[in-house]
């Protein structure tokens, strides 16, 4: 996904002003303060009911991250949708623990992060031992942020995301310990993706037959397959066995 930042650190405690960034959304503004300067206070200031239910902002790497562009439609929207209409059904249908879409948002705070992945597993296993919960903020919605450590996170590439989802955010979710990530990009030519398996020094990409790779987690193996064009645009079926 493709995100603008600013900075939360150096310049901004030398500032004066009480916001340091005003964005415009469809309901109104949302102005970051001066006093967020880094992850605990970002997370403050999410879960203080003051940040708008429908932006999308996160925190990495000592910046607040804020996505209002808008996506590609067959190299990153159709692909997260379907990826979400596969896993979805075989989740609940299975009780294998719940998968989330993109548009939810997840914090680690042991490794400072807050992002919205394209998609979220959390394990039966894993909710039943706390490994991963629901919270919210002070509008007294508890489910609108995820916490914890899931099992599974999934990432479409968009142009303006590389660093962020092949090395920055990577490496955090490596560090927080989650034990997959799969990582797809349909932006140009053949649809790349890969699925990588948590290792002793980074994540190790999962070696594929015939096109098929294992996940571990979800017990079941993985492959895009081409479909019909639409609209011009090349299109892809995610297969099951």
């Amino acid at each position: 996904m493709g995100w603008i930042h600013r900075e939360t650190k150096g310049t901004i405690r030398r500032m004066a002003e009480k916001y340091v960034m005003t964005v415009r959304t469809v309901e109104g503004e949302v102005r970051v303060p001066a006093w967020v300067v880094d992850h605990p206070s970002f997370l403050k200031w999410l879960r203080s009911g003051a940040v708008p239910e429908e932006v999308r902002i996160g925190y990495i790497r000592d910046e607040v991250w804020i996505e209002p562009i808008p996506e590609r439609a067959y190299a990153h929207n159709q692909i997260k949708t379907l990826v979400a209409s596969v896993l979805m059904p075989l989740v609940t249908g299975n009780d294998l623990g719940v998968y989330f879409g993109d548009g939810m948002t997840f914090t680690n705070e042991e490794e400072g992060f807050t992002c919205i992945p394209d998609g979220i597993f959390g394990s039966r296993e894993s909710i039943d031992a706390g490994r991963v919960r629901l919270t919210g903020g002070k509008r007294g919605h508890q489910d609108a942020e995820l916490v914890g450590i899931p099992d599974l996170i999934v990432e479409v590439v968009s142009d303006s995301s590389v660093d962020k989802d092949t090395e920055w955010l990577m490496s955090k979710y490596w560090n927080a310990g989650i034990p997959e990530y799969w990582l797809i990009d349909g932006r140009s030519g053949p649809l790349r993706f890969a699925l990588y398996r948590h290792g002793a020094k980074g994540y190790v990409a999962v070696r594929k037959s015939e096109g098929w790779a294992r996940s571990v987690v979800l017990a079941r193996s993985f492959r895009f397959a081409p479909g019909k064009k639409q609209m011009g645009h090349a299109t892809y079926q995610l297969e099951v066995r």
